[in-house]
């Protein structure tokens, strides 16, 4: 891990988003990799990371007010945003690749995030603060940001989150601020390049791009349905059941959720199944066979044959690993 700033830059601290690895909590040995994180000017800092992910990579994280750009290249896992007591989970963020996020926290933020252990997680996150926020001229985008915006994803306790289309351009520069960031080229450069990012971030986000596929007055109950699925996993749910919950035809939860989240209704139920019942196996005293019923699979070989497909690891071996790590 390496955390200095800029030539240009005259701030003696350098501030990062999320996991911290120059936290004494986070644990280097379980995490491999690099993490970089530069002081661009003060209230703008770039982080770089190209990690995997140890048994530890999981906890809470709180920030600063800011809005934070995250290109994410390689990445599975989600994070949630949590209520002011850091305590109940409001809204999730399904982590994928290929995918901007934009965190808008003009009071802070608090949140959870959880990575799979052995993924690879890599990417960049460029914070700004809200007092350059506004300087840049963008202070109106975040009085516009609510769960109605059209790039809208989860929100909660003041914070809100979206997606940014990702146009070849945009990915392009993305890339190569990344590239020279972790090789240390140009320090001008690499400002350039992310002030360019954060300028094309502020335009998707202020202009009008209501949803083609989604009527605005869909969306709070596909967010809903979403939430349901979240909030209890182990049911058995049927796309029937849940339209009816939310007050959709099936057509509408279908096509609405796919729109808007990314999954068909089953494949992200059984996303968010598999990832607890790792997190249960990983970090509780719980065997194989009470993961799979706590998360709605009464089938533990059927089970297990899910796990080691999405995780690329037996159940079984987690728990082993579960297992030596607690002996150590």
């Amino acid at each position: 891990m390496e955390q200095r700033a800029l030539a240009q830059s005259d701030q003696n601290d350098v501030v990062v988003l999320g996991p911290n690895p120059a936290d004494p909590t986070f644990s280097a040995a379980a995490t491999e990799g690099a993490y970089k994180i530069l002081g661009v000017r003060p209230g703008l800092t770039i982080s770089v990371f190209d990690m995997v992910i140890g048994p530890d990579f999981v906890g809470r994280f709180a920030t600063e007010p800011c809005v934070a750009i995250d290109f994410l290249f390689e990445a599975t896992g989600q994070g949630w945003l949590l209520d002011k007591d850091a305590e109940r989970r409001l809204s999730s963020v399904p982590y994928r690749p290929g995918r901007i996020y934009v965190m808008a926290a003009p009071t802070g933020a608090i949140g959870f995030y959880d990575v799979p252990v052995g993924s690879r997680f890599k990417g960049m996150d460029i914070r700004v603060d809200i007092a350059l926020w506004q300087r840049l001229g963008a202070g109106d985008v975040l009085a516009n940001l609510d769960e109605n915006h059209a790039l809208h994803m989860a929100s909660g306790n003041g914070t809100w989150v979206g997606v940014l289309p990702v146009p070849p351009d945009l990915l392009a520069v993305a890339r190569a601020l990344f590239d020279s960031a972790m090789v240390e080229n140009d320090d001008l450069t690499l400002e350039a390049r992310a002030l360019d990012i954060i300028n094309a971030s502020i335009g998707a986000m202020r202009r009008s791009l209501a949803p083609q596929t989604i009527p605005p007055r869909d969306r709070r109950p596909l967010e809903r349905a979403r939430d349901l699925l979240i909030g209890d996993l182990a049911r058995p749910w049927t796309l029937d059941d849940l339209a009816r919950e939310v007050g959709l035809s099936q057509k509408r939860l279908k096509a609405g959720f796919k729109s808007l989240f990314g999954f068909a209704v089953y494949a992200f139920l059984q996303e968010q199944r598999l990832l607890e019942a790792r997190r249960l196996i990983e970090a509780s005293d719980v065997n194989i066979t009470q993961a799979a019923i706590a998360v709605g699979y009464s089938n533990p070989s059927h089970f297990s044959q899910l796990y080691l497909r999405r995780f690329g690891i037996q159940p079984s071996r987690a728990l082993a690993a579960r297992s030596r790590a607690r002996e150590a």
